[in-house]
């Protein structure tokens, strides 16, 4: 489903990669999803550059592209050849405002676009291709990559935290 009324004419902003994982770190709170996470490598196969979770079963993947030939490398990736066995029950790409057509989006998936600065705004996402739901996918992955997030939490939490002296 393409929210888009026209289409987008214009140059397409560089934007860095890690601006648009913050961008879509940020986007996840927008959307509800109250535990979040970027750039975070669990032991699994798929480190999405965003991941939220929201609710029983509600869990949303950002993948965000800075290139097109990384755009197209991703299609390329086992996990995206079968759908089933990817995370996320709502899945995204996010790009740079009109570097990706909504036609190259993969089916189910929604396109994010990042929109150039302005002088009295910041960047803003719109949403140009509505995500569906994948009722079938790998959660099991997603609750190693949540407990793989908590062990590093409390591994760092212990190294700050000192046990209370008994006196």
């Amino acid at each position: 489903m393409i929210n888009r009324h026209r289409a987008y004419i214009g140059i397409v902003p560089e934007i860095p990669h890690d601006e648009l994982v913050d961008r879509a770190f940020l986007y996840l709170h927008t959307i509800g999803c109250s535990v979040r996470f970027k750039e975070r490598v669990a032991s699994i196969s798929e480190n999405p550059d965003a991941m939220g979770f929201g609710g029983r079963t509600f869990s949303v993947l950002i993948e965000c592209k800075a290139s097109r030939v990384d755009f197209v490398a991703d299609k390329k990736k086992w996990f995206r050849k079968r759908p089933e066995d990817g995370m996320g029950y709502k899945r995204y790409f996010m790009a740079p405002v009109g570097m990706l057509k909504p036609n190259e989006i993969p089916n189910k998936w929604g396109l994010l676009e990042v929109y150039e600065k302005t002088p009295h705004m910041n960047r803003r996402v719109g949403i140009t291709v509505e995500a569906e739901a994948f009722h079938e996918r790998n959660q099991e992955a997603e609750i190693t990559y949540l407990v793989s997030a908590i062990r590093r939490i409390n591994i760092s939490m212990a190294v700050f935290i000192e046990p209370e002296s008994k006196h």
